[in-house]
């Protein structure tokens, strides 16, 4: 029998915003380098209305992240909380575990 996850299902991930796509693209590589699991999706509308890229990490690994991140020197925007529910979630955390 598989058991199928419900749609209702909500993850809360890290979302960081930079203020170019360059600097989101050497956050990742930094990241990725450290074995941090991180992802680069489209920018949130729920931050800003703006086009562009943000990194994604579980929530835990946030606060890991921004002092990797200004250990090298990478400019932050700004870092949220960001939930996400059901087929979203599920892909979000698909990337971040590497099944991809």
């Amino acid at each position: 029998m598989v058991k199928r996850r419900t749609e209702g299902e909500a993850l809360t991930f890290t979302v960081f915003t930079f203020p170019s796509s360059h600097h989101a693209l050497r956050a990742e590589r930094i990241c990725k380098e450290a074995a941090l699991p991180a992802f680069l999706v489209p920018l949130p509308r729920e931050i800003s209305s703006d086009c562009g890229v943000s990194l994604i990490l579980p929530v835990e690994m946030g606060q890991k992240c921004d002092d990797l991140l200004k250990r090298f020197g990478v400019p932050v925007e700004g870092s949220y909380p960001l939930t996400r529910e059901g087929r979203q979630a599920r892909m979000w955390q698909h990337y971040l575990t590497g099944a991809c």
